[in-house]
């Protein structure tokens, strides 16, 4: 019986490592792909370790627009994150904790701004900020990431007041907090976690979004990553080399995020689970 729960156990482990294995190999090819030269992309079969091009990051930064485009993203990403999630906050509190008519068809609209895909608002989105002059700049993409992640966000922190107890805002009434004290000394405490989960998916989804920022932005000065990016994209030729180095900087600031939050997005995600 020893041996066979041995044998289990050894099984277990093989499968578990066997599936990080494939789980990372994109990743590694990501990495080893944006290490060869050019022409090194196109040998068959293909080279499963990297001919390092020396310097090759340090020239690609030097020579490309990436960092300008970090910065955009950057900018776009965190104010639009922080707009969204101090929006969110007492809209989803709102929803959690008061009754008031019309609040089942408000919680449907919120939903309902989810449903519509973006291709189909990107042309009517188009035409109205280009009347009142706000396209090809920084600005018109703040307003549309604040205004795409913030019903998301309504939905996930009502989640996270729900699993709130009453009682503490209760014993907060009686010491004579108003209810915006109480929500913003009380209750935004307690949901840090969840907080940080909202923001780190708004933070995503806007530094991730391609569609709107190639509609509404030509200047390429301001171009977002995704944009830059998919630049590269030729008709005759394509640099998937240059293309690879981009993407792995991308990467890094979304997983450096994850890595300085995954405690309170483990926890916030969770918390957000146990009621609904």
């Amino acid at each position: 019986m020893n041996t066979i729960k041995q044998l289990k156990k050894s099984l277990s482990y093989v499968m578990v490592i066997c599936v990080c294995l494939i789980s990372l190999f994109p990743f590694y090819w990501l990495l080893n792909t944006s290490l060869q030269p050019l022409e090194g992309l196109f040998h068959y079969p293909p080279s499963f370790f990297p001919q390092i091009t020396p310097f090759a990051y340090l020239d690609y930064i030097k020579n490309s627009a990436i960092l300008q485009w970090m910065r955009n993203s950057l900018y776009v990403g965190i104010i639009s994150t922080v707009l969204s999630t101090l929006f969110a906050l007492p809209a989803a509190y709102s929803i959690s904790r008061f009754s008031y008519q019309g609040k089942p068809a408000m919680i449907f609209l919120v939903l309902l701004t989810q449903m519509l895909p973006p291709v189909l608002l990107s042309i009517p989105i188009y035409i109205i900020f280009a009347k009142i002059g706000l396209t090809n700049t920084l600005t018109v993409l703040v307003i549309i990431y604040t205004a795409t992640t913030m019903p998301i966000g309504i939905w996930f922190l009502k989640g996270f007041f729900d699993s709130i107890p009453r009682e503490m805002e209760e014993a907060a009434a009686i010491d004579g907090y108003s209810v915006m004290r109480t929500l913003f000394f009380i209750l935004i405490p307690m949901l840090k976690p969840g907080i940080v989960a909202t923001a780190t998916w708004s933070f995503i989804i806007a530094w991730d979004e391609y569609l709107y920022a190639y509609t509404l932005v030509e200047n390429n000065k301001l171009w977002t990553l995704s944009v830059g990016l998919a630049s590269y994209m030729g008709q005759y030729s394509t640099p998937w080399n240059e293309i690879m180095m981009g993407a792995v900087l991308a990467t890094m600031p979304v997983v450096i995020m994850f890595m300085f939050f995954q405690k309170h997005l483990v926890s916030g995600l969770t918390a957000g689970a146990v009621k609904g």
